[in-house]
C-alpha cells in the first residue's frame, strides 16, 4: 500500500451535524463550515449541534456543550434579545472549546474559545453577545470573567 492511499484512509474530517435543524445552526455551518476546517485542521471527528428545550434547562442556559455536542436554547437567546451575528459568535465560541478541548470556567480556556470566534471574525460580535450576558445579570458571580473575556477579545481585535 502507498503511503498516499494508507495517509487517505486514515485521514477523518470534521463533520458538523445539525441534529435538530436548526435555522441558525445551518447559517453558521454554511458561512463558517469551511473555515472553521482551516483553522482546526487538527481536529477530526463529529461536532452535534441540539435544541436544548426549556423543560430539560434547569439553569437557563443559553448555549453549552457536552462532550462534542452543542445545545442550542432558541428560548433563552431570545431572553437575552442576542442578534443572528451573535449567536453565531457564540456558536463559534462552544466550537473553540471543542477543537482547543477545553473544559470549564477558567479564563484561559474561555479567552482559548473566544479567540476562536475572532479567528472566525467574529470577535467584535463575541463582545456584543458578552456585554448582553452581563447586562441580563443572569451570571452575576462571573462578571469579571465576563469582563475580562472582552479586554481580551478587544486586545485581540486589535493585533
Amino acid at each position: 500500500m502507498s503511503l498516499i492511499l494508507e495517509c487517505h484512509i486514515y485521514h477523518i474530517l470534521m463533520r458538523l451535524i445539525n441534529k435538530d435543524n436548526i435555522e441558525i445552526v445551518d447559517v453558521f455551518i454554511r458561512l463558517y463550515g469551511e473555515l472553521i476546517e482551516e483553522i482546526a485542521p487538527h481536529y477530526k471527528g463529529d461536532i452535534v449541534f441540539k435544541n436544548l428545550p426549556a423543560d430539560e434547562n434547569e439553569y437557563h442556559d443559553i448555549m453549552g456543550r457536552v462532550g462534542n455536542v452543542i445545545y442550542h436554547s432558541e428560548v433563552e437567546v431570545g431572553k437575552i434579545g442576542l442578534s443572528d451575528t451573535e449567536v453565531l459568535a457564540a456558536l463559534a465560541h462552544e466550537i473553540g472549546h471543542i477543537v482547543y478541548n477545553t473544559r470549564g470556567w477558567q479564563q484561559d480556556q474561555e479567552e482559548r474559545a473566544d479567540s476562536f470566534a475572532a479567528e472566525l471574525g467574529l470577535g467584535s460580535q463575541m463582545i456584543s453577545a458578552i456585554e448582553k450576558i452581563i447586562s441580563s445579570r443572569r451570571y452575576h458571580k462571573l462578571t469579571s470573567l465576563l469582563v475580562g473575556r472582552i479586554h481580551f477579545l478587544q486586545n485581540m481585535i486589535r493585533v
